[in-house]
C-alpha cells in the first residue's frame, strides 16, 4: 500500500503540472482521486464534475456503453488517438473505458513466443548493444538507424520494433527494450525489469517506479506507449527472476533491494517486511546495548577500585608466619657461613669514563680498585665529578673507553648472568603511575624471584614498605604520592627483588632525617644478611654525620674526575689531608660533618689528577640462573596480568572513552550513506564508502594504539624495568597479546551502526574481519610512532600523518593510474587495500562473478574497477597482514633498541648510531681551556687482561 500510495501521489503531481501548463480546467477539475486495478494506475471522474460531456451519462457520469473517455475527451469505439492509423492506442471500451488500449495490430503477438521470429528481430551488433549497456543516449546518437527510420513517418520511435513483412510499429516484447532509432529489439541484462507494454495514463507511460534518474515514466509520443525503451532497474522490494517478469518479496525472511534476480536473504538482526530490511528496532537495541555494556563494564571496574582503594574492604596485605620474611632480611647470625654465599666484589681496572666533560682521557689513567660484597659504599664528590655516571658503567649502562674494565667476579656488567642479581635504583623515580604502592613492589619483585613463592614476596613487599615508613601508603597510587614517598617506593622496587648487587644513585635526595635513617637501617640489615653479603653502592650528597658514620667504604672523586680516596671511611679524612695538602697548614678547618670536611679538601684541590690505587686480585664466584622455561614464562606470564590491570581496570575510563568514540564515529559515517544499498541503482558511492571507512578508523586507531608502549616509553619504565625484569620480546609479545581484545573490540563498535545504517548485502562477519585486519595495521603504525618518538606529542603527529598519507596514496583519488610511475606506492597503504578488498567483495554479491556482463550492474562494476584500477591479482588480505607484521617487526626492534637488557649485542647495537656519528663528524669530544695545566699523573700498574669492549671499539 505504501508503494501505491507513493505513485499515486507522483503521477497525481505530474498531472496537475501539466494541466496548469496546459490550463486544461475540466481535466483538472476530474483529476482528483486516482484508484490502482491490476497495478496499472487509472484515473476516475469526480462526483463533484458536472457530466456534460456527450458520452457520460449526464445523471450517474458512467461512460455509456461503446465509448470511452480518456484525457477529457469522448472516443468512439475503435477510434484511436487524433485519428492516426499509425499510433497503436485505440478506444477498446471491452478493456477499458477510461484509459487508452494497446491496438491488437501494434502487439508482437506470436514473435515474443517463437525463438526463430524473436531472434530475427533482435540486434545482431555486439559492439552497439554493449554501448546501449554503458551509456543509452550516448548509443542513440552513435547508431541511430537513418536508413531505416524515415523521419518523416515518425518510425523508429522508442519502446517499438519493426519487422519487415509489417509496415505496423510493434510493441517491444516483454524481457527487452527498443531504442529510439533502431528497428530491432535488445535484451536486457539479469537484474533488469523491462515490462511491455506499458500501461498508458493521462499522457504519460508508467513504468515501474524507480529511483533511478534515467529510468522515469515519459510522455506519449506519435505510436503512444510500446514495451520498454529503456532496459532498468528491477525496482526494490521486488525480485525478477527474468527481465520479463517481476514477483513481491513477500517472504519475512528475505529482502529485495534495486536490481536483484532472486530474494536475499534478511541480515541477522534485521526485520524484513514488505521486502525492505528494516533496522529501527535493531538500531535502539544496538545503541542501548552498548551504552550498558560500556557503562556498565566501567561502573564495575571504578567500583571495585573504589572499594579496594579507599574503602579498602579488600587487596590489604600484612606479614603472615609463618613462612614469615625471606632470609635475605633476617639478621645473620654467628654459625651462618659466608662461604655458602654467593659474593660479588666488584673489580675496576683503569676504568676511564665517556662522555664526562671533566675526565681527560690523556692524563687521567682511569679507575684501579675494588669495590666488596657485605658493605655499604658511597660514591661521593662534587657535582660534575662523574659519581652517577661512575655508577652507570658499573651498571652497564654506559661504555667504558678503552684499556680498561669493570667485572663483577669474572663477569662483564653486560653479561646476561647478573641480569638476576643486580638492581638499580635510578636518580629519577620511575614507577607505573596507575599502581598502587604495593603492586609497584610486588611486580617488580615477582618478575625477579622465580623461585620464591608468591606469599614469601609479598610478606618481603610489606616488610620492605614497612621498614620505609610506606605501610600505610599499600593501596595508594603512585601517582597520589608525595616526593619523598616515590623516592622509598623507589628504593623499595629494588631491595624487594633481593639483588646481590644493589646501586642507588641518590637515594636520599628529597628525604626527611627520619626517612634517611630508616632508609639506612635497612641498608645495614640486607648487606650481610641470612642470605649472605650484599654489595651496595650509593651515590649520596651531604649526609649527616650519623649517616656518614653508617657507611663503610668510600670512593671519593676529584672535581677533574680523579679517584682522590678509596676505603674505609674512617681513614678518608687523614688520607686525603695528607695526599692533597703538602702544608698542612693550608689544610682547611675540619668541621662538625667529617664528610663536610673532606668536601672541602676536595674543592681545595682543583688541580690534582692523580688516582688513588689499590692492587686488586678477582674472586672466582660461579653463578647459577633461573630454568630456561621459568625465566621465559614466569616474566612473560606477570607482565601480561600487570597489563590487564592497568590497561582494563584502572584505564577503564578512559577505555571507555575511546569505545564510545569509536561508535560514535561509525555512527556519523553510516548517516552520510544510510540505506545507499537498499533502493539506488547507483554504486559509484561504494568506493568513496569505503574510502571515508579507513581513512576515520585509520586515524583513530593509529592515535588509540599508542597508548599500549608509549605511555611506558614516555615515563621511562620500560627502560627501567628492560634491565632486569624481562626480555624485551617477553614484554612486546604480553603487551601484543593483552591489545588483542581492542583489536577486535574497536572494530566491533565501529561497524555495528556503520553496518545496521548502510545495509550493505555483505556479510557483517565479513566487514568485520577486514576492519580486524585493518586495525591490525593500523595500531601496528601507531605503536611504531610511539616507540620511535619519546614524546607524546611528536608520536600522534607522526601517526596520524602516515594514516593520512595511506588515504591519500591509496589510488582513490588521484586514482592509481594518475600516479603514473609512483603507481606502486598505492601497494603499502592499508586503505588501498581495505577498499580492494571490500569493493572486490561486495560487487561479486551484484553480479555470479566479476567477469559476468549478463548481468545489469557489470557495467558499473566494471568501470568503478577500471577507474580505481581495483585489480584480482594484488591479494589485499596478505598485503595488510604483511604490513602488519612488518610494523609489529619494527616496534619489537625499537624496543629492543631502547631496552637496557643486559646484553652485549644489544648494547652495542644500540650504541652503533651514536658510535658511527661520532666517527664521521671528525669532532674532538671535548675542547680544553689551553690555560688550565694539568700535573703528570704518576705511573700505575698496568695488568693484562681480555675484555669485549676492545673487541669492538
Amino acid at each position: 500500500m505504501n508503494e501505491t500510495k507513493k505513485n499515486i501521489f507522483l503521477l497525481s503531481f505530474i498531472l496537475i503540472l501539466a494541466n496548469l501548463v496546459q490550463s486544461d480546467e475540466l481535466l483538472f477539475a476530474q483529476l482528483e482521486r486516482a484508484i490502482v486495478d491490476d497495478g496499472n494506475i487509472v484515473l476516475t471522474a469526480s462526483a463533484d464534475v458536472q457530466c456534460n460531456a456527450t458520452c457520460l451519462n449526464s445523471s450517474t457520469c458512467e461512460v455509456k456503453a461503446n465509448f470511452c473517455y480518456i484525457e477529457g475527451e469522448c472516443y468512439s469505439e475503435n477510434e484511436t488517438r487524433s485519428n492516426s492509423s499509425l499510433t497503436c492506442l485505440q478506444c477498446l471500451p471491452e478493456k477499458n473505458q477510461t484509459s487508452w488500449s494497446m491496438k491488437p495490430s501494434c502487439l508482437p503477438n506470436s514473435i515474443c513466443s517463437n525463438l526463430t521470429l524473436l531472434l530475427q528481430n533482435v540486434c545482431h551488433n555486439k559492439n552497439m548493444i554493449l554501448d546501449f549497456h554503458v551509456n543509452h543516449e550516448a548509443a542513440i546518437t552513435k547508431y541511430y538507424d537513418f536508413q531505416g527510420c524515415n523521419q518523416k513517418d515518425r518510425q523508429c520511435q522508442a519502446g517499438f520494433f519493426f519487422n519487415d513483412t509489417n509496415p505496423q510499429p510493434l510493441v517491444c516484447c516483454p524481457g527487452f527494450f527498443c531504442p529510439e532509432g533502431q528497428r530491432c529489439m535488445i535484451p536486457c541484462r539479469r537484474g533488469a525489469y523491462c515490462p511491455s507494454p506499458l500501461t498508458p495514463s493521462n499522457g504519460i507511460c508508467v513504468a515501474p517506479v524507480s529511483k533511478c534518474p534515467q529510468h522515469q515514466m515519459k510522455d506519449y509520443e506519435y505510436y503512444g506507449c510500446g514495451g520498454s525503451a529503456k532496459e532498468s532497474y528491477c525496482p526494490a522490494r521486488s525480485y525478477c527472476k527474468s527481465p520479463a517478469e517481476r514477483q513481491a518479496c513477500v517472504n519475512d525472511s528475505s529482502y529485495c533491494p534495486m536490481g536483484v534476480d532472486k530474494e536475499l536473504s534478511c541480515p541477522p538482526g534485521f526485520t524484513c517486511i514488505d521486502g525492505v530490511a528494516r533496522r529501527t528496532r535493531l538500531l535502539v537495541k544496538v545503541v542501548i546495548t552498548v551504552l550498558c555494556v560500556v557503562l556498565g563494564l566501567t561502573i564495575c571496574a571504578v567500583l571495585f577500585q573504589w572499594l579496594a582503594l579507599k574503602k579498602k574492604l579488600f587487596g590489604q596485605h600484612g606479614i603472615i608466619d609463618p613462612p614469615g620474611v625471606s632470609d635475605y632480611f633476617r639478621v645473620r647470625l654467628n654459625h651462618h657461613k659466608t662461604s655458602q654465599h654467593i659474593q660479588l666484589h666488584i673489580h675496576l681496572n683503569r676504568a676511564k669514563l665517556r662522555n664526562v666533560t671533566r675526565f681527560n682521557s690523556e692524563l687521567n689513567e682511569g679507575f684501579t680498585g675494588r669495590i666488596g660484597a657485605g658493605k655499604i659504599t658511597a660514591l661521593m664528590g662534587g657535582s660534575g665529578c662523574g659519581k652517577s655516571s661512575l655508577l652507570e658503567t658499573i651498571h652497564g649502562r654506559r661504555r667504558l673507553q678503552r684499556d680498561g674494565y669493570i667485572t663483577f667476579a669474572e663477569y662483564e656488567p653486560l653479561s646476561s648472568e647478573l641480569t638476576d642479581y643486580i638492581g638499580y635504583v635510578p636518580q629519577a623515580d620511575i614507577m607505573h603511575n596507575d599502581l598502587t604502592v604495593f603492586e609497584t613492589v610486588y611486580y617488580s619483585a615477582r618478575a625477579r624471584r622465580l623461585n620464591d613463592p608468591s606469599r614469601v614476596i609479598k610478606n618481603d613487599v610489606c616488610f620492605v614498605l614497612q621498614k620505609l615508613g610506606l605501610q600505610i601508603m599499600h593501596n595508594n597510587l603512585t601517582k597520589n604520592l608525595s616526593g619523598g614517598q616515590r623516592k622509598r617506593v623507589n628504593v623499595a622496587m629494588e631491595v624487594a627483588a633481593c639483588p646481590k648487587v644493589l646501586l642507588l644513585d641518590e637515594p636520599t635526595s628529597g628525604l626527611d632525617t627520619a626517612s634517611c635513617d630508616d632508609l639506612f637501617d635497612l641498608l645495614e640489615l640486607i648487606k650481610y644478611s641470612a642470605a649472605g653479603p650484599v654489595t651496595i653502592i650509593t651515590v649520596i650528597h651531604q649526609p649527616s654525620q650519623e649517616l656518614f658514620e653508617k657507611i663503610d667504604d668510600i670512593f671519593f672523586l676529584t672535581p677533574l674526575c680523579c679517584l682522590a680516596y678509596q676505603g674505609p671511611r674512617h681513614q678518608a679524612k687523614e688520607f686525603l689531608k695528607q695526599k692533597l695538602f703538602e702544608d698542612l697548614n693550608r689544610c682547611p678547618t675540619p668541621r662538625h660533618n667529617d664528610c663536610d670536611t673532606c668536601f672541602i679538601m676536595l674543592t681545595k684541590a682543583q688541580e690534582h689528577i692523580e688516582n688513588h690505587f689499590v692492587e686488586d686480585e678477582r674472586v672466582h664466584q660461579p653463578l647459577t640462573t633461573y630454568p630456561i622455561l621459568k625465566r621465559i614464562f614466569l616474566p612473560f606470564f606477570y607482565v601480561l596480568s600487570r597489563c590487564v590491570r592497568q590497561i582494563y581496570i584502572r584505564g577503564a575510563i578512559v577505555e571507555a572513552l575511546y569505545l564510545l568514540a569509536y561508535f560514535v564515529l561509525g555512527t556519523c559515517i553510516g548517516y552520510l550513506f544510510e540505506n545507499a544499498q537498499q533502493d539506488e541503482c547507483d554504486i559509484k558511492s561504494l568506493p568513496t564508502i569505503y574510502f571515508l571507512l579507513s581513512l576515520a578508523f585509520g586515524i583513530l586507531t593509529c592515535i588509540s594504539s599508542q597508548r599500549l608502549f608509549g605511555v611506558e616509553i614516555t615515563d621511562q619504565t620500560f627502560e627501567r624495568e628492560s634491565r632486569n625484569y624481562y626480555h624485551p620480546f617477553q614484554y612486546w609479545l604480553a603487551k601484543s597479546l593483552v591489545d588483542i581484545i581492542r583489536l577486535v573490540l574497536y572494530p566491533l563498535l565501529f561497524l555495528s551502526m556503520m553496518y545496521i545504517e548502510i545495509v550493505p548485502r555483505g556479510s557483517f562477519a565479513y566487514y568485520l574481519a577486514i576492519l580486524v585486519l585493518l586495525s591490525f595495521v593500523c595500531s601496528g603504525i601507531g605503536q611504531l610512532a610511539s616507540v620511535i618518538f619519546s614524546r607524546t606529542e611528536y608520536a600522534y603527529l607522526a601517526g596520524t600523518i602516515v594514516a593520512l598519507l595511506s588515504c591519500l596514496l591509496s589510488g582513490f583519488s588521484p586514482p592509481k593510474a594518475d600516479l603514473g610511475r609512483m603507481g606502486f606506492i598505492t601497494t603499502i597503504s592499508f586503505s588501498r587495500h581495505v577498499q580492494n578488498s571490500l569493493f572486490h567483495h561486495e560487487t561479486s554479491l551484484y553480479v555470479t562473478n566479476g567477469t559476468d556482463r549478463t548481468y545489469i550492474w557489470s557495467v558499473q562494476i566494471e568501470s568503478l574497477r577500471k577507474h580505481y584500477s581495483f585489480e584480482d591479482n594484488e591479494h589485499p588480505y596478505l598485503w595488510l597482514l604483511c604490513i602488519g607484521l612488518f610494523l609489529r617487526l619494527l616496534t619489537l626492534l625499537f624496543l629492543y633498541g631502547k631496552s637496557e637488557y643486559r646484553s652485549k649485542f644489544r648494547f652495542h647495537v644500540t650504541h652503533a648510531v651514536p658510535f658511527l656519528t661520532s666517527l664521521f663528524s671528525c669532532r674532538q669530544c671535548r675542547k680544553r681551556s689551553p690555560a688550565r695545566a694539568y700535573a703528570k699523573p704518576q705511573q700505575l700498574q698496568i695488568f693484562s687482561y681480555q675484555q669485549a669492549y676492545r673487541n669492538i671499539f
